[in-house]
């Protein structure tokens, strides 16, 4: 029966990897919030954090190399460098953090991460590495504790004349240093054990394939279709992280 048991949860964490992958590769920039959305029933809420972020170096390593002649290093090193404390100061808070506070934070910041793309969208942001760098404290500060704070940072990278393969490219990047940054200060505290963090590396190997499958939805269909498909799914999720806060909390 135990047997059973760990072949279901094997089963069930390689079809979340897979599906956050084609959903990453769909979106461009959803991958984590989706990955942890799958991820915190089978895993708990706070262990799936670290989890995620083990998994997303894997999968953004892969990225890079797609894009390797793409990325372009004075922005990405404008917004890295500025939000790097910020990280590392979100993700050590996050570690002291009780159940239902990083329910309520995970929640919370799903909900409001649609109507602020929508937002963010509709506005034409022109930026310089100056203002880069500005928007690298806020992306700091949220993505050291959740994930898909990469929305905040796509109009001022538009803005900065990024686009395309350059775009994919640069958020590669920053996505791989900021969850190396997340998973060192998770490793050293008892919150990524080792097993958790074997689990995250087979989670990353299992997002690889889902990448093409991606490819091929975007190619096959609408962009509006899209938009709403993944603001419903991101809505879903805010509300499951609420309501496991409430559970917790009562």
């Amino acid at each position: 029966m135990v047997g059973d048991i760990d072949f279901l949860f094997i089963f069930l964490v390689a079809a979340a990897a897979f599906s956050s992958a084609v959903f990453h590769s769909f979106s461009g920039f959803a991958g984590g919030l989706v990955l942890a959305v799958m991820l915190a029933p089978l895993l708990g809420i706070k262990e799936t954090v670290p989890v995620v972020a083990t998994a997303l170096i894997i999968s953004n390593i892969a990225r890079i190399w797609a894009f390797r002649k793409s990325v372009a290093i004075k922005e990405y090193l404008a917004v890295f460098l500025t939000g790097l404390p910020f990280i590392v100061l979100s993700a050590y808070v996050y570690v002291s953090l009780p159940v239902s506070v990083v329910a309520l934070v995970l929640g919370l910041f799903l909900l409001v991460s649609i109507p602020l793309n929508r937002i963010l969208k509709k506005k034409e942001v022109k930026v310089g590495l100056q203002g880069l760098a500005l928007a690298g404290i806020p992306y700091g500060i949220v993505s050291g504790s959740t994930f898909g704070a990469a929305v905040m940072l796509a109009p001022f990278l538009i803005g900065a004349g990024l686009a395309g393969e350059m775009m994919i490219g640069t958020v590669a990047m920053l996505g791989f240093s900021l969850n190396v940054t997340k998973t060192i200060v998770f490793g050293m505290s008892p919150l990524l054990t080792n097993e958790l963090m074997v689990t995250g590396i087979l989670v990353g190997l299992c997002t690889m394939p889902g990448a093409y499958v991606g490819r091929w939805l975007v190619r096959n269909t609408s962009v509006r279709v899209h938009a709403q498909f993944m603001e419903v799914f991101i809505a879903s999720g805010g509300i499951l992280f609420l309501y496991e806060a409430y559970q917790n909390w009562v």
